[in-house]
């Protein structure tokens, strides 16, 4: 969860890394696009909720040297993000997305995160108010790992950037 808030509150910079518990930093005119920044969708179904289940299980990434640990559940057509204290895998905070009137996300106002595309490999989450937030992409690798792609637009302090978190099946 800590990665979770980081994400969506943060959002450091991503840039895909093929190593298997690297990240990479970039920063500068380097954001995905049209993607990254799309509008939540509206139209999804507890069929494309049910895509992403490939993210249930306990995780393990690193923060340059720091490991965190998060655990993925579903609830019918709601996922469960835990942030776990250390390699125990006690409870830290926990975070919710549901589906409501076909929008996937959590949050209020500009706090908001929502889903803007589910596919069988990866999911896309975009601040729900344009503009007012970072958005951040889950992309499987395989059984046992997957990418965090977190991304954010230049502000008034700060460059355009993207940060990969490479997420291990820790059970």
């Amino acid at each position: 969860m800590r990665v979770l808030w980081l994400l969506m509150a943060v959002f450091a910079v991503l840039f895909a890394s093929d190593c298997s518990n690297s990240q990479s930093t970039v920063s500068g005119d380097q954001s995905a696009g049209s993607k990254a920044f799309a509008s939540p969708a509206n139209n999804l179904t507890e069929a494309d909720v049910s895509k992403l289940k490939w993210l249930e299980g306990t995780w393990k990434g690193m923060d340059d040297d720091k490991p965190f640990y998060e655990r993925y559940r579903f609830e019918g057509t709601s996922m469960v993000v835990e942030s776990l204290k250390d390699e125990k895998l006690e409870i830290e905070d926990a975070d919710r997305f549901e589906l409501v009137n076909g929008e996937f996300g959590k949050g209020e106002d500009e706090d908001r995160s929502a889903v803007s595309e589910i596919t069988d490999n990866s999911v896309q989450f975009v601040p729900a108010v344009k503009g007012t937030g970072n958005s951040f992409r889950f992309e499987r690798q395989d059984e046992n790992s997957w990418k965090a792609i977190l991304e954010w637009e230049a502000g008034d302090k700060r460059p355009a950037g993207r940060k990969v978190y490479v997420m291990q099946r820790v059970k």
